[in-house]
């Protein structure tokens, strides 16, 4: 793209611009009256504004109660039917037509609960009002609270359409896609143990309710919207009374998704489709503690504006006209002066906005436009050059592949487990059976380097070896770690070491520090988490192993053939989509059937594994390295050229040349073979293999012990 300049050059007095303006308008009464105008202005609307908001956050309590409302009557009501007898012993017995009779005699009473089940322990639904049952439900942690930890729980969650299409089709309509339902769960016990829960539902989307209650009882309007807010959370919930602000399903305003997915709450004005608003927003959680909408009330904006102006313009309007005349001639003079400057950074702006980024201005003309014209210079300097760097982090983030592994577990479940037994630090050790070590994996709250333990080590080390878990208070002066809060330390109160054991295996130890002592019940919560954290650690782990032995070479440890044909041939796509060269070694051990005949199998064993650890140490890390079956072994050098792959088989030839073996008596060599594309015109990934083939095949014949490179042919 050709660099182009914008030039403009004035020759006038070195003022600047608001100085001139200042001693032109000032002696026609403009800037006293302006200024005096701006002040009131500014008083009279941040005074009204402070008010409004403080109203509306007052509004926005007083919503919260009534939205609590409905949920807090079945609080009460549902455990009243949990406990009667008859109730509980039809739980137990799975007497569907029982309790099919009792679900529908409490929804008399409860006419305005939507959706009412009962669940076993496994979550499976035992029976509703309707003749559906028999269906797994998983909502979040409100059920599993419910009939796993035997307490009364209770959330708000979004769930699908075809969950409620299983209670009824007509509740099912009312919605598009997801719905919001608060949820009262209560657990079901027969002779002391937990044999299921009822859990009832109020439904929220498209239920006028709640917002009309609140617009009766406060005067604004209740709006709920649903969704992941950082993708465009939809509108669910609003006032059926007649209202100019919201529709349903009206996307989230852009104010609110800046700070909503943040936990951040949002009160002040808001522009809602082009009309002034006083609103105050709070995020809504739900049993996970993940943001899944925002609930919020809002008002009409009073017009504060014109009413100020109104109300000073009165005042001001008569002395303003006299002085209107007189400084309508100053501005015309300076007009020109200005607007000429201006138009060019209007031209400069315009071409910026259309996604012009390599050009500049050049404005001289001694003042703050001059400074403007270098600002915007700067400014598209600089999102040029962001935009360069987001088009590299771009290219960068196509070459990774996000999965579940070990680690993203290891990160999400500290996470959680720090947030929910309300820790301040955290550190996750996993036992290496190959070290015999316990090893720190993941941390949070602490310092980057710590150390391994052998069994029996430390608290660590002790729990791991008992399989108990241990509580220690702090004290000053005993080694412990501490808390890392940014710009200072602190010791914790309380550190709980906590195994995590699977089939009365040590997987490794959970460890847990509070600036305060933890609580009863979240000491009690310690011994599930491990057990819930163990087996999902043993699982990812397996998989890890499972993986591994899929695609590496059991004598070796390097990759095998069917993985390196698979990912050879998305880098070949790649190679190709973005013209870059990809280098393929192909090699094999000479005489190596002599070798076996006269040394036996072992011996032969041991030189392919030498052979191996010469490509492990001649290769980069960037590069693949596999054996592709018997004595042959193959490199893929993504991004490389045949000069640099040269150097490296050479380099290779030149270690395997160099070993001796003790219980040889003769070299052990390699004939290699490269193709290198697009030096060679090959059609795909098993044309590139062949062709290094072919080359490989050209130096055993041209003597061995050497390197070839493929032309082509």
């Amino acid at each position: 793209m050709t660099h182009k300049d914008l030039t403009i050059k004035l020759y006038r007095p070195k003022m600047g611009v608001g100085t001139k303006t200042m001693v032109a308008l000032s002696i026609f009464f403009w800037l006293p009256f302006s200024l005096l105008g701006i002040i009131l202005f500014s008083l009279f609307q941040a005074q009204f504004e402070e008010e409004s908001t403080a109203h509306i956050k007052l509004a926005l309590r007083g919503a919260k109660v009534v939205y609590e409302e409905r949920a807090a009557l079945l609080r009460q009501s549902i455990p009243q039917l949990a406990q009667r007898a008859d109730f509980r012993q039809a739980v137990h017995d799975r007497d569907q037509q029982q309790l099919q009779r009792s679900l529908l005699d409490f929804s008399r009473e409860a006419g305005f609960v939507t959706t009412l089940m009962i669940i076993d322990g496994d979550q499976r639904v035992v029976a509703r009002r309707g003749d559906k049952f028999g269906d797994l439900v998983n909502l979040g942690e409100v059920f599993s609270r419910a009939v796993l930890q035997g307490e009364l729980a209770s959330a708000t969650e979004l769930v699908s359409r075809d969950f409620l299409v299983r209670e009824s089709s007509e509740l099912a309509n009312m919605v598009s896609d997801v719905a919001v339902v608060q949820f009262v769960a209560t657990p079901v016990r027969y002779n002391d143990r937990v044999v299921g829960a009822v859990v009832a539902g109020i439904l929220l989307t498209a239920n006028p309710w709640l917002s009309d209650n609140v617009f009766d009882r406060l005067g604004v309007d209740f709006t709920l919207f649903a969704g992941k807010p950082s993708d465009g959370a939809t509108l669910h919930l609003t006032s059926s009374r007649p209202t100019k602000l919201w529709v349903l399903g009206q996307v989230i305003p852009k104010a609110l998704q800046e700070v909503i997915p943040h936990g951040k709450p949002y009160y002040g004005p808001l522009d809602v489709a082009g009309v002034s608003a006083i609103v105050a927003f709070e995020p809504v959680r739900d049993s996970r503690n993940r943001i899944i909408g925002a609930i919020g009330v809002s008002s009409a904006d009073k017009g504060v504006d014109s009413l100020v102006v109104t109300i000073l313009g009165k005042g001001l309007g008569v002395a303003a006209i006299f002085a209107l005349i007189l400084s309508l001639l100053v501005t015309y003079l300076i007009r020109n002066d200005i607007t000429r400057p201006l138009n060019l950074l209007v031209q400069a702006l315009k071409r910026f906005g259309e996604g012009d980024l390599d050009f500049s201005v050049r404005i001289e003309t001694g003042d703050q436009f001059e400074a403007l014209g270098e600002g915007f210079n700067g400014m598209a300097k600089d999102v040029f050059q962001r935009e360069e760097r987001l088009k590299k982090h771009n290219a960068v983030a196509k070459l990774l592949m996000s999965t579940l592994d070990l680690n993203e577990l290891l990160q999400q479940t500290l996470g959680v487990v720090v947030e929910i037994t309300e820790s301040q630090m955290g550190v996750i050790y996993l036992w290496n059976d190959t070290k015999k070590l316990l090893v720190p994996h993941t941390h949070y709250g602490t310092r980057d380097n710590l150390a391994s333990m052998v069994l029996g080590e430390g608290y660590p080390g002790q729990v791991a070896k008992d399989q108990r878990i241990l509580i220690v208070p702090a004290i000053s002066g005993q080694p412990t770690e501490k808390i890392e809060l940014g710009v200072t330390q602190c010791l914790p109160r309380e550190v709980a070491y906590i195994p995590l054991v699977y089939k009365e295996q040590t997987i490794g130890v959970l460890l847990l520090g509070s600036v305060e002592p933890y609580k009863k019940d979240v000491v009690e919560l310690f011994s599930d988490l491990a057990d819930q954290i163990s087996i999902a650690l043993d699982n990812a782990i397996m998989h890890g192993k499972i993986q591994e032995i899929s695609v590496t070479d059991g004598l070796t440890g390097l990759y095998n053939r069917r993985f390196i044909n698979e990912r050879l041939d998305q880098l070949w796509s790649h190679a190709v989509r973005h013209n870059e060269p990809l280098t393929v070694i192909l090699s094999d051990i000479d005489d190596f059937k002599s070798v076996n005949d006269t040394y036996g199998h072992d011996r032969g064993d041991d030189a392919i594994c030498q052979v191996a650890n010469y490509f492990c140490k001649g290769s980069r890390n960037e590069d693949l390295v596999a054996r592709y079956g018997g004595e042959e072994f193959v490199i893929v050098l993504p991004n490389t050229d045949s000069k640099q792959a040269m150097v490296l088989a050479e380099r290779i030839a030149q270690m395997a040349r160099e070993h001796n073996y003790d219980w040889a008596d003769r070299d052990i060599t390699l004939s290699i073979g490269v193709a290198s594309f697009p030096l060679v015109s090959a059609q795909s990934h098993l044309d590139l293999v062949r062709l290094a083939d072919q080359a490989m095949y050209k130096a055993k014949m041209s003597g061995k012990d050497q390197v070839v490179l493929s032309d082509g042919a």
